[in-house]
């Protein structure tokens, strides 16, 4: 007669991956990493605090414990890009966006495709989006394509980029589709030259394509080296 009887707790668990001592060592090193990921979160947001005008919604963690976006399995997001700036170069580059913000605002009822298209030849990198990229509700895929950025080092603030909000201008972004030719928002300029609405910005980011795209304008991706 065979017996049905269990050959123990090793042979039970060899079935789910090892024995009970082995999955407990593994559970100790996922609680100590992200025990060292949430420090990492706090101590990145004690430094955005400290940081002079910057709008801090751009600043929130890309990886909270235990969570997988966009492969992002990295540390907490940070802009290493702006962290190297001079706190002046910094205050320079958001009076800029302010100034080209208004400007666009300022315009409304006349044909703003020349002022657009001067402001997507100014700026090394343009992202354009309608609101709060993180908390906007028309574009309900703005948080894919911000996060996308942000794993890159993006943020307001770095020298040389644009980011122009729509304001639920439909005049303005009606412009903006004939200049691109896509519907899709948010779009993203690199050098002058189109790149993409959300998908196309997910689309190279997932691909690395991205980390070449961010190169060649002049700005040195976060994931350069990393992934890619």
């Amino acid at each position: 007669v065979v017996s049905t009887q269990s050959t123990g707790s090793s042979g039970i668990n060899a079935e789910y991956g090892g024995t009970y001592e082995s999955i407990a060592v593994s559970r100790e090193l996922e609680y100590k990493r992200r025990k060292k990921i949430r420090a990492m979160i706090e101590d990145e947001k004690r430094h955005v605090a400290s940081l002079p005008g910057v709008h801090s919604d751009e600043y929130q963690p890309s990886l909270e414990p235990g969570t997988i976006n966009l492969r992002s399995v990295h540390p907490t997001y940070h802009s290493p890009i702006l962290r190297a700036q001079p706190q002046e170069e910094t205050e320079a580059a958001l009076a800029k966006i302010k100034e080209w913000q208004d400007k666009i605002v300022e315009a409304k009822g006349t044909d703003r495709t020349a002022l657009l298209q001067d402001m997507i030849s100014e700026f090394s990198l343009v992202y354009i989006t309608d609101g709060d990229p993180l908390f906007d509700h028309k574009h309900l895929m703005s948080v894919q394509a911000t996060e996308a950025l942000k794993l890159h080092g993006i943020a307001r603030g770095v020298t040389g980029y644009m980011m122009l909000d729509l304001q639920s201008d439909e005049e303005l972004e009606d412009t903006l589709v004939r200049i691109s030719g896509c519907t899709w928002m948010p779009q993203m300029w690199a050098g002058g030259s189109f790149v993409g609405g959300w998908r196309d910005i997910v689309g190279k980011h997932n691909s690395g394509v991205l980390v070449d795209i961010l190169g060649g304008v002049g700005i040195r991706s976060k994931l350069k080296g990393t992934y890619y």
